[in-house]
């Protein structure tokens, strides 16, 4: 017969601050808030994280405040590694341009026809003119969707703002609660209690992506850099691929075939062969990685790939591309719960 521990016994408190954070976590989702929950969570970690650093380097606290040198630390210094990562990728970029990387693609796309069947390539433009007709027809019949774009745009970096502000206060605030002598109430622990295990859960899935995207876009770099000369091909814009490699790698499974998909089409402007060459090396490379990113996704998150497709693919349908970017965060978190309370191992 199971039972179960007084460690886990659910108490009333314990669902108000269980359905609270639902409710909290499904708001951010149906409203399209995830980028600042994301800010937020991001914060959290990092302010967190310099705090232990601080007890540890100063525990006479001769400082006045851990908890405000912190907050100050994360908020002026997350605009100081803003400022020095949008310089170094400028001087990484060397020159190309976004606009003319744009122009390229579609210039690629218009010329694909001729690889094609019948059936299909008559859904294509014949030229860059039709192609730049049928985009300037479509802005035209989206008017006012494209008039709210900027916006929305800027609500969203003002919500962002407002997460990371937030995730900065709430670790102060949390560090000073927990500092105290008195003992929490049993709502605020267990609402403690499950924001920061979903921070955990970003801070190790964060932690696989950014080791994943970086594997990849180091191979795929070598790929484009090294590889295609020696073989007699230079591909455009190879440093903008490179960074398109490693930011869409920190997208679990769908971030890779984004990529992919960009660098076979430029290749298709080089050359037919380049095209096949690129789309071979990747699937060898993709398969070699399978393994290593399996390692890295079940060390970190506990998750393996199938997984992670499933989840992936079933929040991008109920809430959309923000629900999959989210998804890996959420379901790092369930299962680490699942696994606290004994359901699995």
């Amino acid at each position: 017969m199971n039972t179960i521990s007084t460690e886990h016994k659910i108490s009333v408190p314990h669902m108000v601050a269980g359905g609270l954070f639902t409710l909290c976590i499904l708001g951010a989702l149906v409203v399209h808030t995830v980028p600042a929950l994301l800010a937020g969570l991001l914060a959290f970690v990092l302010t967190r994280t310099l705090l232990t650093r601080l007890r540890r380097w100063d525990r006479n606290r001769k400082l006045l405040s851990h908890e405000l040198l912190s907050g100050v630390i994360v908020g002026v210094g997350s605009l100081a590694v803003l400022a020095v990562t949008s310089v170094l990728v400028a001087q990484f970029l060397g020159g190309e341009s976004l606009r003319a990387f744009m122009l390229t693609l579609a210039e690629t796309v218009s010329q694909v026809k001729q690889y094609l069947p019948e059936g299909l390539a008559v859904y294509l433009p014949d030229s860059l003119l039709e192609l730049r007709a049928m985009a300037a027809g479509a802005l035209k019949e989206h008017a006012n969707v494209v008039a709210g774009l900027g916006s929305h745009i800027m609500h969203s970096l003002l919500l962002t703002l407002i997460g990371w502000i937030t995730g900065v206060l709430a670790a102060v605030s949390l560090s000073t609660s927990a500092a105290g002598s008195e003992p929490q109430p049993v709502f605020f622990a267990e609402w403690s209690r499950l924001w920061a295990l979903l921070s955990n859960s970003f801070k190790n899935v964060a932690w696989a992506q950014t080791k994943i995207a970086a594997i990849n876009a180091f191979m795929t770099g070598s790929f484009l850099l090294i590889v295609m000369p020696l073989l007699g091909w230079h591909l455009p814009y190879a440093k903008t691929l490179i960074l398109a490699t490693f930011l869409l790698g920190l997208i679990p499974v769908v971030g890779n075939l984004l990529s992919n998909a960009l660098i076979c089409t430029l290749a298709l402007s080089v050359a037919f062969p380049a095209a096949l060459v690129s789309l071979g090396f990747l699937v060898l490379i993709h398969k070699l990685e399978y393994f290593l990113n399996a390692r890295i996704q079940g060390h970190e998150i506990g998750a393996k790939a199938w997984e992670l497709l499933i989840v992936l693919f079933t929040f991008e349908l109920l809430f959309g591309p923000a629900g999959m970017v989210a998804a890996p965060v959420i379901y790092a978190f369930i299962k680490a719960d699942l696994r606290r309370i004994g359901w699995l191992r």
